[in-house]
């Protein structure tokens, strides 16, 4: 429940907001503002594709994390060290340089071009993939060790044991963890441009190289990345009102 005191300061925060929002539009009302609307077809294409590659790279990095996780965690020495060493390298270097790496060097290891969507894709994965690795590490240990103990004792093997005890507490123990990383992977869509993918950001660049409108164009990117990513940190808080977003 909450307070009528903390009720009335809610509102006054966001009555606040509004009206700095409204003033920040009135005070840029002649900034090119028609070029945008005559563009927004063409920015929302690109920021379809910012949302696809940011759900394909959250699902199979972290299809690609639990496998990782569990390798550093219960595999044997060569598996476990294996993973850590590609966990640690892909954590360690520059997000871009990843992008680079699959892009550019991938075509000369298997000798197949490569175009800029599957590359996009691959790269944010194996970079979703190093970092979800942590957090899936993370929720596997703060289950209980008894826990695997009681199904072994119940008779379920390792496997078993581990897809159905302890993953299940494992996700809902780090879910808004999760969450937050997705809003982390959502704002690096924005770099994927580089190799010339037309994402949201992408086709900013694109309409302000030809009309040369930077403070509309660019301003808007700012808003629908803030309320994009806004957006998800409330969906953060309906599972779990303490954690706040700091990726």
């Amino acid at each position: 429940m909450i307070a009528p005191q903390e009720k009335w300061l809610n509102l006054a925060w966001y009555a606040t907001l509004v009206a700095a929002l409204l003033f920040g539009v009135w005070s840029v009302r002649d900034f090119g503002w028609k070029i945008v609307w005559e563009a927004s077809p063409f920015l929302l294409e690109g920021l379809g594709v910012s949302w696809m590659l940011a759900v394909s790279s959250v699902i199979l990095g972290m299809t690609a994390g639990i496998i990782l996780a569990a390798a550093r965690l219960y595999g044997v020495w060569g598996v476990r060290h294996a993973a850590i060493i590609y966990i640690e390298t892909i954590r360690a270097v520059p997000q871009i340089m990843v992008i680079f790496w699959v892009y550019f060097s991938m075509p000369v290891l298997t000798g197949v071009a490569m175009s800029a969507w599957p590359a996009g894709v691959l790269a944010l994965s194996m970079i979703a993939s190093a970092y979800l690795a942590e957090v899936v590490r993370s929720g596997l240990m703060s289950v209980p060790r008894i826990q695997r103990e009681s199904a072994y004792s119940a008779g379920l093997s390792r496997t078993a044991s581990f897809i159905y005890i302890v993953l299940p507490q494992a996700l809902r123990n780090m879910l808004p963890a999760l969450i937050a990383h997705f809003v982390m992977m959502f704002k690096l869509t924005s770099v994927i441009y580089i190799i010339g993918l037309i994402d949201f950001f992408r086709a900013v660049i694109l309409v302000n190289n030809r009309d040369f409108a930077p403070y509309a164009l660019y301003l808007t990117a700012g808003i629908v990345y803030f309320i994009c990513n806004y957006s998800l940190s409330r969906v953060i808080k309906r599972f779990d009102p303490k954690y706040t977003v700091t990726a």
